[in-house]
């Protein structure tokens, strides 16, 4: 596995972190390059539908066999002139076109949505990434937005029905921004060279969003050349402003970067602020398999359904709640983070105990078979029906503990409300290990109760704290 930079690490699990997604980031989808693209807007036009500009186009694409960008925009910009603004986005929409993505694709999408990333960038308008073009109601979300935690927005993507990849986001997770527009929305385009000039220098809060974002959060770049003049001088600015000051030793930006050797990383770092996360070029029909594996070591450790099932495995999880639905929902979760690392067959019934009333709960406990973790809910005192809250349940773990036995930590997991801070306090003193209300919270606290039950059986915990 990738050593990956506990700098870079520290800066997405705090939330710091926003991703720059380039072309290179859906090269795995099989989508045509610069050039086949261009081709592709080009197409077999009739006859009698050719402008003078097809021509000199088709010459170049077949007379250049490396054209630039630059040309290539000049180019697309012709093709735009002589189709119109209609037809051009139509054939281009019809060259990205994909049916079905190849399977590294997916599971590309799956950890980039997966780790908390304060926001989503790119540059590609391909509908892979699906986001907001540039405009007010991006700026505001990505610049004055509500900050989900990175809690909430693992949980929403991996466990409790994320959608399939490359689908539309729930609002609670990280905003994704489309900067060089969306092909289903007019004018918002940027591909032709005229298109470029106006979404720098038409549309200044682009440029000043950009600036700010960049000043204020570290910028992790996949799948991007670091070409754009534009966003390097960004980034120039930024290293002249902060020379001499801001932590010390840490990048502004990160980027993986294919091939980049130790001079070059050490000169990035020391005078343009960016870290980099190199990685070799792999066999054919596996070149990027390095930056996969980079992305993949990325999600594994700050992602924190993945975490969870890492801890979860081997331990049995007791859920005490008398309403089904949420003994349901917590089964949805540690399935989940059990499937994460390849278990959520058979073997996660066995890891997994339910019980609905204090008698349940207590037969569980007490039965052959060591019960890692109970989550267990509060109530209000006890009920005829022979339910019971958390605090019969702690009273009787207390008791067992002072008989000198062993007994499995109790989180409780209940609703806030206004009386939440003194049944917290209560249940604190009765020897619970904590008292949480949101599910988000509930996965921070799993994770550091069940890394705690490692320490010293030489496990994962000791890594994990």
């Amino acid at each position: 596995m990738p050593n990956i930079d506990s700098r870079l690490m520290a800066t997405i699990q705090e939330g710091r972190c926003v991703a720059f997604v380039g072309a290179g980031f859906s090269a795995a989808a099989g989508l045509p390059q610069w050039k086949d693209l261009i081709r592709a807007v080009a197409g077999d036009l009739p006859t009698d539908a050719r402008g003078p500009e097809y021509a000199l186009v088709a010459s170049m694409l077949d007379d250049q066999p490396t054209p630039s960008s630059r040309e290539l925009a000049m180019a697309a910009q012709l093709l735009f002139d002589s189709h119109g603004e209609d037809a051009f986005r139509e054939r281009l929409a019809l060259a990205l076109r994909k049916e079905a993505l190849p399977a590294d694709m997916r599971l590309r999408l799956k950890h980039l949505y997966g780790i908390p990333f304060r926001a989503i960038l790119t540059t590609n308008f391909d509908p892979l990434l699906p986001g907001l073009p540039p405009g007010p109601e991006a700026y505001r979300k990505l610049l004055r937005g509500r900050r989900p935690s990175p809690w909430r927005e693992a949980l929403a993507r991996v466990a409790l029905d994320p959608g399939p990849p490359g689908g539309e986001r729930a609002d609670g997770d990280a905003v994704v921004i489309q900067l060089h527009g969306r092909l289903d929305v007019a004018q918002s385009l940027v591909l032709t060279r005229a298109q470029y000039q106006r979404r720098l220098y038409a549309d200044p809060a682009y440029l000043t969003v950009l600036r700010s974002l960049f000043a204020t959060s570290t910028v992790l770049f996949l799948g991007y050349s670091l070409n754009d003049a534009y966003l390097n001088e960004l980034r120039s600015e930024l290293v002249e402003a902060f020379a001499g000051s801001g932590r010390s030793g840490e990048p502004l930006a990160w980027a993986v970067i294919e091939g980049v050797s130790e001079v070059a990383c050490r000169y990035y770092e020391r005078h343009e602020g960016l870290g980099v996360v190199a990685y070799c070029r792999g066999k054919a029909g596996r070149e990027h398999a390095g930056f996969d594996a980079i992305l993949k070591a990325i999600y594994d450790e700050t992602n924190p359904i993945h975490r969870l099932g890492e801890l979860l495995a081997g331990r049995r999880v007791l859920w005490f709640d008398p309403n089904p639905a949420h003994n349901h929902r917590g089964r949805d979760l540690l399935r989940a983070a059990s499937a994460e690392c390849g278990d959520a067959g058979d073997a996660f019934g066995e890891c997994f105990v339910e019980a609905r009333t204090l008698d349940q709960a207590w037969m569980r406990l007490l039965s052959p078979g060591r019960i890692d973790l109970v989550v267990c809910h509060w109530g209000h005192g006890l009920a005829a029906d022979g339910r019971a809250n958390g605090e019969a349940l702690l009273r009787r773990v207390a008791g067992l503990r002072a008989g000198g036995n062993n007994a499995a930590p109790v989180v409780i997991f209940s609703g806030g409300g206004e009386y939440e801070s003194v049944n917290r306090r209560r249940a604190l003193d009765l020897g619970a290990a904590e008292f949480v209300s949101r599910w988000e919270d509930l996965i921070a606290v799993l994770e550091r109760v069940l890394g705690e039950t490692f320490t010293g059986r030489g496990g994962l915990a000791s890594a994990r704290a």
